[in-house]
């Protein structure tokens, strides 16, 4: 008999906070969390936040 697996926190559906970033001229990209979007807004620190 198989057990079954948790599901990741990457997997779990119905994340309502979703946000644009572009990080340059032509590059949007978009993140699920804010732990993500501090990540990018620390690489890129002129990345703009698109609604």
């Amino acid at each position: 008999m198989k057990a079954k697996a948790a599901p990741k926190k990457a997997e779990i559906k119905g994340s309502t906070y979703l946000v644009k970033l572009r990080i340059d001229r032509r590059t949007v990209i978009t993140v699920r969390n804010k732990e993500s979007l501090k990540n990018w807004k620390a690489k890129y620190p002129d990345a703009v936040e698109v609604i």
